[in-house]
């Protein structure tokens, strides 16, 4: 199923494919199975009753896992490169008839969907990129059932400290980005957001979201230099990295942040903001 708005793309062709190879990269697939993991947990049981929306989802890692379990799911994405690459992985992978490919940006989900329509919204490395995060949330929040749960994954400030004071030896910049609101994207060289975990969290309950579950992606792994580790220990260094992500300590200073929110119990009304 297919559907399209017209616009122009946001991303070349070379781009989208130099994407999609980052993601086969041991970095690359501990970043989107944490997070997968992370959020499988929390998904209603019944999948054939829960219609699920993957907001920027890119070549589609997560849209394919949720439609695996038996879910309808809405890939929504403004580059249509991404979006090729993700119906293969779709048909490849069996479960094409159950993804609807919706090439739109993100602040077109009000004009798309009803109040209400999704039991599962994803929105993974996403509000980075964002001209407005505050409001692409809150059109999430819109979008999401009262039942429903909400996983988010953004680029964490303290993890940008690390990487710059003990990968990179750049220890100006490190300082420099214990403030900083945007860093440089090492695979595009294009600036993105950051944040600290209280930044994702303020945002999400003033779009009446309540957190539910955070957890740290990529605590130790960028420093390693594994590049093409064995998959034993690709197995132990995804066991060690799981536990390390759900506790605080560790959670604090990892290359990524992710939160499973639900919309509390006190935002029955509209909630607005900057």
């Amino acid at each position: 199923m297919e559907f399209a708005i017209g616009i122009p793309d946001t991303l070349r062709f070379q781009d989208a494919e130099k994407y999609a190879a980052y993601l086969k990269t041991p970095a690359g697939r501990l970043r989107s199975e944490l997070a997968w993991e992370n959020l499988r947990r929390f998904l209603p049981r019944d999948a054939s009753k829960h219609r699920a929306l993957d907001v920027g989802g890119g070549t589609g890692f997560a849209t394919v896992q949720l439609a695996r379990m038996g879910r309808d799911v809405v890939l929504l994405d403004s580059s249509e490169q991404m979006l090729r690459i993700a119906r293969q992985q779709a048909e490849s992978s069996g479960v094409a008839p159950r993804i609807s490919f919706c090439r739109a940006e993100t602040r077109q989900l009000r004009e798309l969907f009803a109040a209400d329509s999704f039991a599962v919204v994803v929105c993974h490395n996403l509000l980075e990129y964002s001209e407005n995060p505050s409001a692409t949330v809150r059109d999430i929040a819109h979008v999401l059932r009262q039942d429903g749960v909400l996983s988010v994954l953004v680029r964490n400030r303290a993890g940008e400290v690390l990487k710059d004071a003990v990968k990179s030896r750049d220890w100006k910049l490190a300082n420099a980005n214990l403030t900083a609101e945007t860093v440089v994207d090492t695979l595009y060289g294009n600036l993105m957001r950051v944040f600290a975990p209280s930044d994702l969290h303020e945002m999400l309950a003033r779009a009446g979201l309540e957190v539910i579950a955070e957890h740290g992606v990529r605590v130790f792994f960028d420093y390693l230099g594994l590049e093409n580790p064995t998959d034993a220990t690709y197995s132990q260094v995804f066991e060690l990295e799981a536990t390390l992500g759900a506790r605080p300590e560790f959670f604090a200073i990892a290359r990524y942040i992710q939160a499973i929110a639900r919309r509390s119990d006190a935002s029955s009304s509209e909630v607005t903001g900057p």
